[in-house]
């Protein structure tokens, strides 16, 4: 057709035809894709045959005025549908070819919409049971504490009960919370016997202990959090928080936000990591020496995280093998990179030793200097309760991630950090990629 105008019409009146059948083709395939989906690719494809077909005939049948026309042009030959190469070759395999075309789009179309129901049927999530301990509401959440069988641990739940657990709202008909710590067996028979009593004790005095039948060992920290997902995936909720019992955690802040944002699907927020490349080296106790690829999929920092009801349904519903890695927060994109399931990237989530004083989780773990955060989680409650600035007294010279580094003593991008503000953390300058054989 296109030859045809080039043929029979002057440059610029070929131009205009052709940008009409633009338009048309956009115009007619928006319409149908908007009637059809997004995902329905083949109604388009048909629609621009089809109105390209018509246009085709229309110019043989109705355009036949000269005007338009050059000067010099002459009568296109036409096919001789008598010749034998045209009934014998040419009709015989344009209709293998058309009707190969349109089985071929109908086995596509049936598959697509084969796939789309079968999605559809696993995204649903089963009925389960409500916990009785997790209060009916138009958000509830379930928060899980990773700890372990150790006295500096039971030192960290009493702290963590005392300070940031009593920003936890009360619940109310909008918002409901439900927290457990998360303990696997012990690691050893001596651990037992010196631990076992007293979080016998703890668990009678609080009930706020859970152990899961999982290794307790650090390098086990993916299959601790696997098990506690597996758990939860039985009972009725909205939400899952993880975070680990040396986190002060803004319960009031994120219960402000659920309650706003209401129930979502797909939903995964935390402190994102990008293309991070494993550490190789045996020294450092976060090394990765058996997951194969060069680079892990998008994470987050398992300091605090938080996943929609169907994504821990994702994860624990699925049967079958699936593989471990060292640290737990890699672990989590590597089970939902499958889905395409994307972080949504939240830089108030701090593992590093920062103050900011928007953040919603600060981590007090063990930096080696007693003085390096300038207070403790009592020291932060008390701010908050007395109307004081969240970070008043506390080390605030280091620059948290992603954060602006104005009158700071550091910037991240020392420490080979680069941020991208919606997909997270990055390495500067990264190593050269390695592959496990």
């Amino acid at each position: 057709m296109l030859r045809r105008w080039l043929y029979h019409y002057e440059l610029n009146n070929a131009i205009v035809r052709l940008v009409t059948l633009i338009v048309i083709n956009w115009s007619i395939s928006a319409f149908i894709s908007s009637y059809y989906g997004a995902d329905q690719p083949i109604w388009k494809w048909m629609t621009i045959c089809f109105v390209l077909l018509v246009s085709n005939v229309l110019k043989i049948l109705l355009a036949s005025s000269p005007k338009y026309h050059r000067e010099s042009s002459h009568e296109m030959p036409r096919i001789n549908h008598k010749s034998t190469v045209v009934r014998i070759l040419v009709l015989p395999l344009s209709i293998v070819i058309f009707c190969t075309m349109f089985a071929s789009l109908y086995q596509v179309s049936t598959l697509r919409s084969r796939s789309i129901d079968l999605l559809e049927m696993r995204s649903q999530l089963p009925a389960a049971p409500k916990h009785p301990d997790l209060a009916e509401a138009d958000v509830r959440v379930m928060v899980f504490v990773l700890s372990a069988w150790t006295p500096k641990s039971l030192e960290k739940r009493k702290t963590f009960r005392d300070t940031t657990l009593k920003l936890q709202p009360a619940d109310n008909a909008k918002m409901s919370f439900f927290y457990r710590f998360i303990l696997g067996e012990p690691p050893s028979e001596a651990v037992k016997a010196a631990m076992g009593p007293k979080i016998a004790k703890e668990r009678e005095k609080y009930g706020d202990i859970l152990i899961l039948d999982s290794s307790d060992l650090y390098n086990d920290l993916s299959k601790k959090v696997y098990r506690t997902m597996v758990w939860a995936d039985q009972y009725d909720f909205d939400y899952f928080i993880k975070t680990d019992d040396d986190i002060f955690v803004r319960w009031d802040t994120i219960s402000k936000e659920l309650q706003q944002l209401g129930r979502k699907t797909r939903y995964w927020r935390g402190l994102a990591y990008w293309n991070i490349p494993p550490i190789r080296s045996e020294d450092n106790k976060n090394a990765e020496l058996e997951y194969p690829l060069p680079i892990f999929p998008p994470y987050t920092a398992g300091a605090l995280y938080i996943l929609s009801r169907d994504v821990i349904h994702l994860i624990a519903g699925a049967g079958g093998p699936r593989m471990f890695v060292r640290n737990e927060d890699q672990n989590l994109g590597i089970w939902l990179f499958a889905y395409n399931i994307l972080p949504i990237h939240d830089r108030r989530i701090q593992q590093i030793n920062a103050c900011e004083e928007d953040m919603i989780a600060k981590h007090f773990g063990d930096f080696g200097d007693p003085n390096a955060i300038g207070g403790t989680m009592y020291d932060m409650i008390e701010n908050l309760q007395k109307g004081r600035r969240m970070c008043h007294g506390f080390q605030t010279h280091v620059c948290g991630l992603c954060y602006p580094c104005h009158n700071k003593g550091n910037h991240w991008k020392e420490w080979n950090f680069d941020c991208d503000n919606k997909k997270g953390v990055t390495l500067l300058n990264p190593p050269s990629l390695t592959i496990v054989e």
